[in-house]
């Protein structure tokens, strides 16, 4: 797989997805008051090396904090 703005997963796999992390990082940028959105940015940030290193990479991480 890769890491870039669409994390894109072996087609071998049955269960892969796509994912654009751009737009899941504005997402939640617009919905940081949300105790949902918060506990989802937690949970990934914790157990998806993928999107910590893309939340991380980011240089406009003060609009998520």
């Amino acid at each position: 797989f890769c890491i870039s703005d669409n994390t894109a997963f072996s087609s071998s796999n049955p269960h892969a997805f796509q994912i654009n992390f751009n737009s899941l990082y504005t997402a939640l940028c617009e919905q940081q008051k949300s105790d949902q959105a918060t506990l989802l940015l937690y949970m990934l940030l914790h157990q998806n090396s993928n999107v910590r290193t893309y939340v991380l990479a980011r240089t406009d991480i003060e609009n998520l904090v």
